[in-house]
């Protein structure tokens, strides 16, 4: 019995120790949460990717101010968000000339004052102004950063009306292209049953300006051969992707010394598992155009892996200079990659080109328990995932309901350059040792505290059988002891 519950005190011991605590892990970051809400979130630093050993970054956790771990989670990272679509009021510029001309043949222009007023101006030959009328209208989209999904249209009309409407479009007044060559409009009323169709759908092409005019097909119930008078108009603007905000680091070439080296091979050590994205290249002389191809891998002791392939350039125009755009490679976290330039050409000239990598950072949401401060806390080659699922963190949680979770942040702000690792004010917690192979200690002792509990209990089951297995010898007289004649 004894021995028994010892070997429950032992494993009571065994399991209480495997609860995590902050010195588990190399580095931590104090979390500055105002209020008392119970769920923050946080955007992890650049010290983070660094300090980590696993790219899901199962080795983070968030402790309170009792060194107690409490639930986290990580929301979806979007690179991109999409901005919906929106209503616009629109002015219509009425464009007046003799009746019967061609609208091809207006000579339109548009006049902007200092205040931001707009006039429009349109020349044509024929009749005097006194005769003559408006003929189409010009609405002014060049305020606008998006295109036009959609123009919906009021006009005066005393009775019913149905006609076709022509939309052209432009970007200097003077080359027109047509978006809707006879979209049709219409109220009608019959027995009491109204029918109107004031929306024209357009293709989505961003233009300055936009001209509307009746085509000659159209009829009118009301007053034969006379085009109803636009009164209003609004415009359904096209959905924007709007790229989420990024963080950047600038990355120096390592030199590469092995024996297989290639010209032109430039290797980059981000000391880190980032999620980069983006690629900004650097090339160290002007008037540079090579092609390059981006290669990245895990490990020293992994093979390349090729990421993207583009061409690079750095040239001197109109007293500036105008760069490649970055190079897109998908999320990857690898932390070695290689730039290689094709050497036709004379590659890069001198010098080393410098990397610049852009990542979106993650977004950790956790839930305030126990007392604070709280301690992000990052690095543990032992860990185990340790994150749950967004939806169990925030029941009904939506990419919409941002706002019921309060922002907090770390004690550090964004770096520039990722390998001066004096700047980031990260506290020691166990150290660089977590971040190196260890034995795990309290599985070990878990399994030796087990396998000493079954040696016990076999040793005990051993001295049962064999007490029941020896039963009393019974005394036998053996009358050996007689006379022998």
């Amino acid at each position: 019995m004894k021995t028994s519950v010892l070997i429950a005190g032992f494993l009571m011991v065994s399991f209480a120790s495997a609860a995590e605590k902050p010195a588990d892990y190399a580095y931590g970051l104090k979390i500055e949460a105002s209020g008392s809400e119970a769920l923050y979130d946080v955007t992890l630093p650049p010290a983070v990717y660094q300090g980590v050993t696993r790219r899901d970054l199962g080795d983070v956790r968030v402790f309170n101010g009792a060194g107690e771990v409490v639930p986290h989670a990580f929301r979806p990272r979007r690179t991109e968000k999409v901005d919906a679509g929106l209503s616009t009021p629109l002015t219509l510029f009425p464009l007046k000339a003799p009746a019967g001309a061609s609208i091809d043949g207006l000579a339109i222009s548009v006049r902007r004052s200092a205040s931001g007023a707009v006039s429009v101006d349109v020349k044509s030959s024929g009749a005097p102004a006194a005769a003559q009328e408006t003929v189409a209208y010009l609405i002014d989209m060049s305020a606008q950063d998006r295109a036009l999904r959609a123009l919906d249209l009021d006009w005066k009309a005393t009775e019913g009306f149905s006609g076709k409407l022509r939309v052209d479009a432009s970007d200097d007044l003077a080359n027109w292209r047509t978006l809707a060559s006879g979209a049709p409009l219409l109220s009608l009323e019959v027995g009491g049953q109204r029918l109107q169709q004031k929306r024209v759908e357009l293709p989505q092409q961003k233009a300055k300006y936009l001209r509307l005019a009746w085509v000659s097909d159209y009829a009118s119930a009301g007053a034969k051969n006379a085009a109803p008078e636009m009164t209003a108009a609004s415009g359904e603007l096209a959905e924007k992707f709007i790229e989420a905000p990024r963080e950047w680091a600038k990355f120096s070439a390592v030199q590469n010394t092995k024996a297989d080296a290639k010209a032109g091979e430039y290797i980059f050590d981000l000391k880190g598992q980032f999620p980069i994205d983006r690629l900004r290249l650097e090339l160290p002389e002007p008037n540079t155009v090579v092609q390059v191809e981006v290669l990245a891998r895990g490990s020293v002791e992994q093979p390349w892996r090729s990421v993207a392939r583009g061409v690079a350039y750095r040239l001197r125009q109109a007293g500036g200079e105008v760069a490649s755009p970055d190079i897109q490679v998908g999320a990857s976290s690898e932390r070695w990659w290689m730039i290689r330039v094709d050497q036709r050409g004379g590659g890069l000239g001198g010098g080393l080109p410098t990397l610049n990598a852009g990542w979106v950072p993650h977004q950790l949401v956790f839930a305030a328990r126990g007392t604070s401060p709280f301690t992000l806390a990052y690095g543990n080659r032992g860990a185990q995932a340790g994150a749950l699922p967004i939806e169990s963190l925030i029941p009904g949680y939506r990419e919409d309901a941002g706002a019921s979770v309060r922002a907090a942040k770390t004690g550090t702000q964004p770096i520039v350059n990722v390998q001066a690792t004096s700047a980031q004010p990260q506290k020691e917690l166990g150290g660089e040792a977590r971040l190196q192979e260890q034995i795990d200690w309290k599985r070990w002792s878990l399994w030796g505290v087990l396998g000493l509990g079954v040696l016990v209990l076999g040793v005990m089951a051993w001295r049962l059988v064999k007490q029941l297995g020896s039963t009393p010898t019974s005394s036998v007289s053996n009358d050996n002891s007689g006379d022998k004649t």
